[in-house]
């Protein structure tokens, strides 16, 4: 066996010969000598060749090429004191060589996959050659350090007493809130399997199975498009459940999770010790987000009861509608910091949103300057006591600039909300990106409203419990459809830096109370009995209180590591439209294997 780890070889300085192997990192001929570096799993050695040593060995040094293959035997030697490098592992040590042969040439690269990170070639181009670009050390070290946390994450579980079981990859459609992937049945013609978008059902099942805590790091597969924090397809998460857990033990947990394992994988600290908890609601009506970045302080505010009845009817006209929002943003400190441009560049990030524009006010040491002054009242006297109100109400200080945005719809003011905030970060350099601010969200709604078609669906997963229980729910029927709505499930999730990175709750084990959220949700009794009869039956049989949560992985070492875009973190990615430039899948299949299946494909070419 050829030696690859050559941080290894510092202890053989002197010993009997070795033999090493590796790509050729790169080649300098300094007339007499040839000095050869050898990459192996992102380490480098420094090989010599001496002509007057060894010809046969310096000729073929001669011949050789970046990216070729070989293999050098000699001897370590330590390297002259004015020749050690101390960047690398073996900067003290080289090889001199003996023997070298060259196992495989290489063509020359289609792009460098030694450049630095402002100058790597297109995406595009290094995702088709994936193979070559995952030489790059930074690909290598990625790598590396998600197998040393998978290892670290397995190993910290069963200290923990939890069982790893792999549940299936063929399993049936479920309501996870995204498309699935259908995979046709060869032996049972005409019907599907799911891939799982995650082992929910499987895993509360494990509990009834008499399983106290279940994890595994688990594939999981959805059709949503992708995103810089989203990889097409696929990803992975780190799936648990407890039997007989409460939300507390849940995030004593996660939070212990945090501390001794991820930590530790990366250089940025934990701006608390302590995670955030913030209600669903509260996010939603201060950041406008229920995944806020909260390193920095910039929090909107109802300002509502500023407008009632008041000139401005752009927002007066809305204080009488419950689904409408009239909120302000203010930035201390920052009527100076925005030039005309900028304001501007809020503008069009409501504009894109569908908002007509953005009311601003600019506090100054001797006045307040608005172009909303002139419409609040018809006297002067009228306005001045109106601009006290709102300086009073906002408590605002010389130099202060507040934003406000309204709109009847709601969700267009929280998109617009989250967007101006994440800007207006940047551009006061607010945001420390050597640190991690944790924040679970709490009590999301258990049931919302489809605004396109008015109809009652799931908020965040079917399975999860709320408070009271079934008599709760019924109470709630005979009220109508707003104290349905009101209904908070004992759901939870974490956001680290503006990025979900978990989800979880608390499980309902009550049968009854499962048909009814799924009847007032509009399935059918067939539906229900056919795509949720098995759990229904199995909680029949008795089942323990559980509750559960699953990490998303990927996005969380994403965090950890430092890179913006997920498809970095992947060893082999699909592009941002789903397709993989280096197998070149999704393709066509021959119709021989679609006849197999009882498939036929319409309108699209495929292989005879």
């Amino acid at each position: 066996m050829y030696i690859t780890d050559f941080a290894s070889l510092t202890s053989k300085i002197g010993e009997k010969k070795v033999e090493v192997a590796g790509f050729v990192h790169s080649i300098r001929d300094h007339g007499g000598l040839i000095f050869v570096d050898v990459r192996s799993n992102g380490e480098l050695l420094q090989c010599t060749a001496n002509p007057t040593l060894f010809a046969e060995a310096f000729a073929v040094c001669e011949s050789l090429h970046n990216e070729y293959t070989v293999v050098l035997k000699g001897t370590v030697q330590a390297r002259d004191s004015d020749a050690i490098n101390p960047n690398i592992a073996t900067g003290k040590i080289e090889l001199m060589i003996e023997l070298a042969t060259v196992i495989s040439t290489a063509k020359p690269m289609p792009f460098n996959i030694h450049a630095e990170d402002n100058q790597l070639a297109g995406e595009e181009i290094r995702l088709k050659y994936r193979y070559l670009d995952l030489r790059r050390e930074k690909l290598h070290k990625l790598m590396k350090t998600r197998h040393k946390m998978f290892l670290e994450v397995r190993n910290w579980f069963d200290a923990e007493d939890f069982v790893e079981i792999a549940t299936p990859i063929l399993a049936n459609s479920s309501p996870e809130g995204a498309r699935d992937f259908l995979v046709p049945s060869r032996l049972q013609q005409g019907s599907f399997y799911a891939l799982p978008q995650a082992p929910q059902q499987f895993k509360q099942l494990l509990m009834v199975g008499g399983f106290s805590k279940y994890f595994q790091i688990a594939a999981c597969f959805r059709d949503e498009d992708p995103r810089a924090d989203r990889a097409y397809g696929e990803f992975y998460q780190i799936d648990a459940e407890i039997a007989w857990a409460d939300p507390e033990y849940i995030r004593a947990l996660s939070e212990k999770l945090v501390r001794e394992v991820f930590s530790k994988f990366t250089a940025k600290k934990l701006a608390s010790p302590e995670f955030i908890q913030i209600d669903h609601a509260e996010a939603l009506e201060k950041y406008g987000s229920d995944k806020p970045d909260l390193r920095y302080d910039l929090a909107w505010k109802d300002v509502k009861p500023l407008f009632v009845g008041s000139g401005f009817g752009a927002f007066a006209n809305l204080c009488g509608v419950d689904t409408a929002r009239v909120q302000a943003l203010i930035v201390p400190g920052g009527a100076d910091k925005f030039s005309r441009s900028d304001l501007d560049k809020v503008q069009e990030i409501g504009r894109s949103f569908g908002l007509p524009g953005i009311a601003y006010i600019q506090v100054g040491e001797s006045e307040m300057k608005s172009p909303i002054f002139k419409f609040l009242a018809d006297s002067e006297a009228e306005i001045e006591a109106k601009k006290a109100e709102i300086k009073q109400y906002l408590g605002l200080k010389n130099n202060d600039l507040v934003l406000f945005i309204a709109n009847e719809n709601r969700h267009i003011v929280y998109k617009a909300q989250h967007e101006m905030r994440k800007y207006i970060g940047r551009h006061l350099t607010l945001i420390d990106d050597s640190v991690m601010q944790f924040v679970w969200i709490n009590n999301f709604p258990f049931f919302e409203k489809d605004e396109k078609t008015g109809k009652i669906e799931f908020g965040h997963n079917p399975f999860s419990v709320w408070k009271g229980g079934l008599a709760t729910l019924q109470e709630a029927q005979t009220k109508g459809e707003e104290a349905l709505l009101a209904l908070k499930a004992q759901q939870y999730d974490i956001a680290v830096n503006g990025y979900e990175v978990l989800s979880g709750g608390v499980r309902n084990q009550d049968p009854v109370a499962l048909r009814e959220v799924f009847k007032i949700c509009g399935y059918t009794d067939e539906e229900v009995e056919s795509k949720f009869g098995h759990m229904l039956e199995a909680y029949s049989y008795g089942a323990p209180t559980h509750a559960g949560f699953a990490w998303g992985i990927d996005r969380l070492f994403m965090v950890l590591v430092g890179e913006e875009n997920i498809r970095e973190i992947f060893a082999f990615p699909k592009n941002g439209s789903g397709f993989d430039l280096m197998m070149k899948s999704p393709s066509d299949v021959r119709d021989s294997q679609l006849k197999e299946l009882g498939i036929k494909v319409l309108n699209v070419k495929v292989l005879v």
